[in-house]
């Protein structure tokens, strides 16, 4: 059992697009032992279906689609992950990084992302299953 100092942070969120893409709180409890990253998403009305992890070279860009229904919940678990949101015409970004790891996205919104950094990986939870007919490539 350690006895070291022992910090917690809590990240705030933002919304964009009426609530569409939504930045979700992640607590960070560190102590000399390592950190520990906790995600709440119970409030969110999220129940995961299915999980997936993501890893690139840095510099390239995954994702450049939306989903006809359902939602996601992107976590950032090393590097840094760009990620430019469209809807309605309307475009904006943001950073997932170890301050800011968390974002759920509402379709039909569409995602690219770009992965940064040292070893650059995202995790993914879905409420809904995988279907290719799902997916739309237009923003």
């Amino acid at each position: 059992m350690s006895t070291g100092i022992w910090r917690a942070y809590v990240m705030q969120h933002r919304t964009f697009f009426g609530g569409k893409v939504t930045e979700i709180p992640t607590s960070l409890h560190c102590d000399p032992r390592g950190m520990l990253t906790a995600i709440e998403f119970s409030g969110y009305n999220f129940q995961a279906v299915r999980a997936f992890v993501v890893t690139a070279p840095r510099g390239t860009s995954r994702g450049g689609h939306a989903h006809g229904s359902g939602r996601q919940l992107m976590m950032q678990l090393s590097g840094e992950i760009g990620i430019e949101f469209r809807y309605q015409e309307q475009i904006e970004r943001l950073t997932l990084t170890a301050s800011n790891r968390a974002v759920l996205v509402d379709a039909p919104v569409w995602a690219l992302q770009t992965y940064e950094g040292e070893n650059p990986s995202l995790l993914v939870f879905c409420d809904t299953e995988y279907g290719p007919e799902n997916y739309v490539s237009n923003p």
